[in-house]
């Protein structure tokens, strides 16, 4: 009779282990993984972090875990979405901010791993604060003002967490189509109004400019005599008007003087 080969049994005794191991946690237990140039990989170790590594590629077993991090810059967007202004009128507004993660330890743990998620809502939180504070005119009438001051909210909210904003802009500020036809109508009446207000200095422009000729007529009777012929004289180009004198009065009398005799 053969002796029991107690290796063998070791060896399979742990060989059967690690199976068991690997059934349990749903995937292999040793694996490897790779982090890229662009990238920063955090490595744990049963939930405690261990390190954090640079690029390169990496066997990983049992209670150890890494996560990769970019370093180049991205961008988080909002899409247009309902906000209502000061004045309760609602419109859509969108934005987009850039961002470099300075700290990918402090910032990975501080959102527990949903990193996009988290910014996109500070982004939101930023765009109803901003909307909050002012009548939709002034939404409308101050577009660069409103990029500089989501740039300082959306830094409030970032940067404690290690992220280096770079850069953000309000894209869109969409109004719904009664709104938009209220505000047709409204600087439709301005202008109206402008227009009637212009009409009205014409005239009374005119009005003035005739009053000075009267009382220059009243005071020079030549100047209507100058005035007449310079009206029938015509103007370069065109045809000299006709006119009808009402009598011998059409004329205003001006004193005769003698002529000047030919000296030729």
């Amino acid at each position: 009779m053969e002796e029991f080969n107690w290796l063998a049994f070791v060896v399979i005794l742990i060989a059967g282990f690690v199976i068991l191991v690997m059934v349990r946690r749903g995937r292999s237990s040793l694996y490897d993984q790779t982090v890229y140039e662009w990238q920063t990989g955090l490595l744990y170790r049963s939930g405690k972090f261990e390190r954090q590594v640079g690029p390169g590629r990496y066997w990983l077993f049992f209670n150890r875990s890494l996560y990769t991090v970019s370093k180049t810059e991205q961008s988080v967007l909002v899409s247009a979405q309902e906000i209502l202004s000061r004045d309760r009128l609602q419109f859509k507004i969108s934005g987009l901010v850039t961002y470099i993660i300075a700290e990918p330890r402090k910032l990975f743990e501080a959102t527990a791993g949903a990193i996009g998620e988290a910014l996109q809502r500070d982004l939101q939180l930023a765009l109803r604060e901003i909307a909050a504070s002012r009548p939709l005119e002034e939404m409308i009438d101050a577009r660069k003002a409103l990029d500089a001051e989501l740039l300082a909210l959306f830094k409030a909210k970032a940067e404690p967490r290690g992220v280096n904003v770079t850069g953000a802009a309000i894209r869109d500020l969409i109004l719904p189509a009664d709104t938009r036809r209220l505000y047709a109508e409204f600087e439709r009446a301005r202008f109206e109004g402008l227009a009637a207000l212009e009409r009205a200095r014409g005239e009374q422009a005119a009005l003035r400019s005739l009053a000075n000729s009267a009382r220059l007529l009243k005071g020079n009777p030549e100047l209507m005599n100058l005035r007449l012929l310079h009206a029938l004289s015509g103007q370069p180009g065109k045809a000299a008007p006709t006119i009808v004198l009402g009598g011998g009065s059409g004329l205003m009398p001006v004193a005769a003087g003698v002529a000047e005799p030919d000296e030729s």
